[in-house]
This record gives C-alpha cells, sequence and structure tokens, in this order.
C-alpha cells in the first residue's frame, strides 16, 4: 500500500481515527513518544516499505503507520 491519502473533515476524524486504531495503524505522535524518528518513518513509507495513512483533516495533517511494520522496522534498526 505504501501511502494513503485521505482527506476529512473534523466531524469525521474521531471516527475514522477509531477506525484506523482497529485495522492496525498508530499515529506518528504516539510512536514519536515511545521513542520512534518520525522522520524515518516518513522516509520507509515513501520508500514503499512501510504502509501508512496521511490524513488531512482542514489545513492540519496527521500520519498513521501500520504498527507491527514499524515496530519490525525498529526492531531491525531502520528507525
Amino acid at each position: 500500500m505504501a501511502i494513503k491519502n485521505v482527506a476529512m473533515d473534523r466531524r469525521d476524524s474521531a471516527d475514522y481515527r477509531n477506525l484506523l486504531k482497529r485495522g492496525g495503524f498508530i499515529s506518528a505522535s504516539y510512536l514519536s513518544i515511545s521513542g520512534f524518528d518520525a522522520s524515518r518513518l516518513k522516509r520507509l513509507a515513501q520508500q514503499g516499505k512501510l504502509d501508512a495513512i496521511r490524513c488531512a483533516i482542514g489545513k492540519s495533517i496527521r500520519w498513521y503507520y501500520c504498527e507491527k511494520q514499524a515496530e519490525l522496522a525498529h526492531l531491525r534498526g531502520e528507525v
């Protein structure tokens, strides 16, 4: 999948966020707090090595990454 682009308004964002969590995706801000390098995650997604979703909510952009793939990349030392 690499990167999927999604545009939505604020009213739909909470429901879509819950859908992403159930689908195994986690926000870049949470991963960053957990010690992951967000810029490296983005680079891996652009290279097609990591599934990501780019959510445009109004003027705000939020990134979500596949949790399992991000953890494996972290264990391999790529992140």
